[in-house]
């Protein structure tokens, strides 16, 4: 057995016992991920949901071939969520003097208005100093029944990679957030058009986005391109993709006649959208918020799609972020996605979500085969733009609605270029 602390050169952390023999298998299998462009394929999946009272394994291949998965919750688990979200809504509808009894800043936690102001949070945290006592029981009983389920994906991920995820968070780390969307119009994002939009002939100059393109071109899906002509065989689009994509192509700049299904128009300033990211926590476990507005980027077309309009009221949406996917040399994928709030208000009540982070400890290492070794903390920060320029970021047209900070955008144009 390797020593139980950071094995050299491989992607573990404190207290991550593996057999040599293992552990050369999955130096082999993940080197083989790095430096090269992501493939728009799909990879076998036997399903997509369970409940939460079986063994996860199931678990492995949608995370792997889709980015997420959805887990049923028995009876007595859906009532710990719905008293979380009858007091989450008592909660926010106090005074605002009230609540900003909570605020504890520098110190994690509590109530947060975000700005620019257009959603209001309360963040639940062990080490909390008080909580409002319209959560004190019904908060915590929902932080720990996620928090188990957060902690069972991080097993079964870590087994299938031979680290100990489950292992890197600390007590204080794990975070649960009541989120109420009180002013989503004054949000303003990109969005992508119904697809009934692009059937309509484009100026030239519109920005669109690249989708459900199959074989070789099958790299620009999710990519944003700008229309160059309208015409009967199609649409002639200008397509910006990262520099790895158009050498893979071996074409410079890239020009392709598409079919008017395989575009979407793109709106700036859409009311009710929230910027498109990647979490920070190694495992997200979100329950299906009260109003359906949460959006995801599929791996494989490019497509955003409202991911709560296919969940049942009892599931639990899972997918992982960004140490997850970096710490496994991205054999786990961090799925992209962003809060789409343009139902606005449903019998007069806002939508409120209640996601549930499985953060590390600020010190968790991670250290894939053949990239840096990077502190957790550095990465939650994007210190020096470690986390723009993850590897795989600049191999892709997945992320093209991302970047972390406005210096990590010019460098993205730079990558472009």
């Amino acid at each position: 057995r390797c020593r139980t602390s950071v094995a050299k050169g491989y992607g573990c952390i404190e207290k991550a016992p593996l057999r040599w023999k293992f552990r050369r298998q999955r130096q082999h299998q993940l080197g083989r991920s790095c430096g090269q462009v992501v493939p728009s394929v799909g990879l076998p999946m036997d399903r997509y949901r369970g409940s939460s009272n079986e063994a996860k394994q199931w678990i492995l291949s949608p995370l792997r071939a889709q980015g997420y998965a959805m887990i049923r919750l028995g009876h007595d688990e859906c009532k710990v969520l719905e008293a979380l979200f009858a007091r989450s809504r008592e909660f926010f509808s106090r005074p605002n003097a009230y609540k900003e009894c909570f605020k504890f800043y520098p110190v994690p936690g509590g109530y947060m208005t975000p700005y620019p102001g257009t959603h209001e949070i309360f963040e639940l945290r062990r080490g909390l100093p008080r909580c409002p006592d319209e959560l004190t029981s019904h908060a915590m009983a929902a932080f720990e029944l996620l928090e188990k389920l957060a902690a069972d994906v991080c097993s079964e991920v870590g087994r299938d990679i031979g680290i100990d995820l489950a292992g890197m968070p600390s007590d204080s780390s794990p975070t649960m957030r009541c989120i109420h969307y009180d002013r989503p119009h004054e949000s303003l994002g990109d969005a992508d058009a119904a697809a009934d939009a692009a059937s309509r002939p484009l100026p030239q100059g519109t920005s669109v986005r690249v989708i459900g393109l199959r074989g070789q071109d099958a790299v620009l899906n999710g990519a944003k391109a700008t229309v160059q002509e309208w015409h009967a065989d199609g649409v002639t689009v200008s397509v910006s993709a990262p520099s790895a994509v158009l050498a893979a192509l071996g074409s410079a700049p890239l020009k392709r006649c598409l079919q008017q299904s395989n575009i979407r128009a793109l709106e700036t300033k859409a009311p009710g959208m929230y910027a498109a990211h990647t979490d920070s926590s190694l495992v997200t476990i979100a329950p299906r918020g009260s109003i359906a507005g949460l959006e995801a980027k599929d791996f494989r077309t490019g497509e955003w799609f409202n991911i709560e309009d296919a969940m049942d009221e009892d599931e639990c949406l899972v997918f992982l972020g960004d140490p997850a996917d970096y710490a496994s040399a991205h054999r786990y994928r961090a799925l992209m996605h962003r809060p789409a709030v343009r139902r606005g208000s449903q019998n007069g009540q806002h939508r409120i979500s209640t996601p549930f982070f499985m953060y590390p400890r600020a010190s968790a290492v991670l250290a894939p085969v053949g990239l840096p070794k990077m502190v957790f903390d550095d990465l939650n920060g994007n210190v020096n733009h470690c986390r723009d320029e993850f590897p795989w970021k600049a191999q892709s047209c997945y992320y093209s609605d991302m970047v972390y900070s406005e210096d990590g955008r010019a460098e993205e144009k730079k990558r472009k270029k």
